[in-house]
């Protein structure tokens, strides 16, 4: 299901970029165009503002108009191919500098796409790798549109987008890639007879029997252009896909399985005005989209280039990008109700320069009367300017407690200590809490055998389901070093089962495990977690310079829960007899034995809970 502003006015800036080039300028592109003027004083600001979206038709009326100023035959394709060469696909050039090749840009083009429309989804069926009949490297991607958005209304964005395909390799100063579409999902007969760019050529295309059938635009005679197939599949990993296998249509009236996957092959290449409109060995009236990319890759030479000048850019990876994006999304709710409180100041503002006007337009009738209300309205604006200081100033302090907060609690602890105005941490205590030690078992040999895109996924996708974990149970999350969490409950809001909900949380987790297990695997690594825990008295607070401070928790029964922790095995909860006397017919548990940790002089008895 597609939303209602389903495309992004990324796609509108690689538009207007392009115009600019060719023209000079994108005067008139946005004339008439409906926008949100109660935020936007022009149509250039909404348009242009790649964080905003726009409707299917009002992206059409813009595309046509370009190409219509523009006037070139090829204007979509070369359009979406010169996206690379102007830079204007916005922030998403800070993404390249994630890559090492064409292939890495290919690889994840899913995740673009979704940043660019709403209306398709694109998959890489066949990833990368290098073709010995082409000497160059190739991959297979397929686009499936919507349910909800009616494909045959959007011939144009189909040759854009194998022009953005096409300018991938032209990041790295590479000649562009070669994109074939052996498939189809257009209608032919609805394409030639109602699209735009076809429609005054009058082909009059038309199915008679099984082939297709259009007028010559030379001497106005039906000539046959097409016929209809059955495609074949052929399998990927063991799924089927369609990526123009064919066979003829059989004598007898097809079954309903082979008219589901009826189709129609171009046999005759149409040209019209030196503008080829069909291509022969083109299918249409497949169930998808297929596009065939050939493509050159770097050298070793310019690989060791490249990767010395990643090694000396400046360090904003793209994990620092997101990460950053993600801290704004989650603080919006909050600098929203600041905003709030500005706009009403404001109105006040333009309610008092709305009494200054009138009382101007009346000068000469009333100049004592004047000049006593604009005294009248300066104190009231000098009087708002203050309030106005002091509400932001308020509003400072509290996104910068809530930033504090948000680190270690669950949202639901989060607003009982801003409601509370308590600080975090002031003064050190001594508080009886449960600690939770977690980490990712054989965790070295993984980075040692996958790229840093794909492990960041799966520690991303990881840590992600088990903070939220966390949260659920209320506990404080306080560090996460590379795969290893440290969590604790009973501070800094007193929780009186925090034994409980600690054990609780570690068996969610290894459930978690395992459900997760099935994607690690597919990096060809078996997911296993150990985790330990103990209940005792520890100092909470902040520690560290004026600089930088970190709340955190520390004492010998924190040592203990790490050192159960570094004992357990893959899918195993180890706990101290302090956290098994508190949640002992709560849970099965099973003695284990006695471990000795340094600072503690009696050995410590360990349980394995068996839930």
């Amino acid at each position: 299901m597609s939303r209602t502003d389903c495309i992004c006015n990324r796609n509108i800036k690689i538009i207007a970029a392009y115009v600019r080039s060719r023209l000079g300028h994108h005067d008139s592109l946005f004339d008439g165009l409906p926008y949100p003027t109660d935020h936007y004083s022009r149509p250039e600001d909404f348009f242009l503002n790649e964080d905003e979206w726009t409707t299917f038709e009002i992206f059409h009326r813009i595309f046509r108009k370009a190409r219509h100023m523009v006037g070139e035959p090829y204007f979509y394709f070369n359009c979406g191919a010169s996206s690379a060469a102007l830079r204007s696909w916005g922030r998403f050039n800070y993404f390249v500098r994630l890559f090492r090749s064409p292939s890495d840009g290919y690889r994840r083009i899913s995740f673009f796409n979704q940043n660019f429309n709403d209306t398709k989804d694109i998959e890489v069926i066949v990833p990368p790798y290098r073709d010995r009949e082409y000497g160059r490297f190739r991959t297979i991607l397929m686009v499936r549109y919507h349910s909800d958005i009616d494909l045959q209304k959007d011939y144009i964005s189909d040759p854009y987008r194998r022009g953005i395909i096409a300018s991938i390799p032209t990041i790295w100063d590479l000649r562009p890639a070669d994109v074939r579409q052996p498939l189809s999902a257009f209608d032919p007969v609805i394409l030639l007879n109602e699209e735009e760019e076809f429609k005054p050529l009058g082909l009059a295309a038309k199915i008679e029997g099984n082939r297709l059938t259009v007028r010559d635009p030379m001497d106005g005679t039906r000539k046959v252009v097409g016929e209809k197939i059955i495609l074949e599949p052929d399998f990927i990993s063991g799924k089927p896909f369609f990526l123009g296998k064919y066979r003829p249509l059989p004598e007898s009236a097809p079954g309903k399985e082979e008219r589901s996957r009826a189709a129609l092959i171009i046999t005759e290449t149409l040209v019209v005005n030196n503008r080829i409109i069909l291509r022969e060995g083109e299918i249409f009236n497949a169930p998808y989209f297929v596009l065939d990319v050939t493509y050159d890759e770097l050298s070793l030479i310019e690989r060791f280039s490249l990767a010395l000048r990643v090694r000396n850019a400046p360090s904003d990876t793209g994990k620092g990008l997101i990460d950053t994006i993600n801290r704004l999304r989650e603080t919006m709710e909050a600098r929203n109700r600041a905003y709030h409180e500005l706009e009403q100041v404001n109105a006040r503002l333009i309610e008092a320069k709305k009494k200054v006007d009138d009382y101007a337009r009346n000068l000469e009738q009333k100049v004592e009367e004047r000049t006593m209300e604009l005294c009248q309205a300066k104190e009231e604006l000098m009087r708002l300017n203050r309030d106005l200081e002091a509400k932001v100033d308020r509003q400072v302090r509290e996104l910068k407690r809530y930033s504090e907060l948000r680190r270690y609690l669950s949202p639901k602890i989060t607003e009982k200590i801003l409601s509370s105005g308590a600080p975090l941490g002031a003064e050190p205590q001594r508080r009886m809490v449960s600690i939770v030690f977690s980490d990712i078992r054989n965790f070295s040999s993984l980075t040692d055998n996958l790229e840093p895109e794909e492990l960041f996924h799966l520690l991303d996708r990881y840590l992600s389901e088990m903070t939220a974990i966390v949260h659920a149970y209320e506990g404080t999350l306080n560090k996460i070093i590379g795969d290893g969490m440290l969590v604790f409950f009973g501070d800094p809001v007193p929780i009186q089962d925090h034994a409980h909900r600690a054990v609780m949380m570690a068996v969610d987790m290894q459930r978690k495990v395992r459900d997760l297990k099935d994607e690690w695997l597919h990096y060809g690594y078996e997911l296993g977690v150990g985790i330990g825990i103990n209940t005792g008295y520890v100092t909470v607070g902040n520690i560290g310079s004026d600089m930088h401070k970190d709340y955190t928790v520390i004492g010998n029964q924190v040592n203990v829960a790490s050192r159960l922790e570094s004992l357990a095995k893959p899918g195993q909860i180890l706990i101290s007899h302090r956290t098994y006397s508190r949640i002992k017919g709560d849970f099965p548990a099973e003695k284990v034995g006695e471990i000795r940790v340094k600072g503690i002089h009696q050995p410590i008895l360990t349980y394995n809970i068996k839930a």
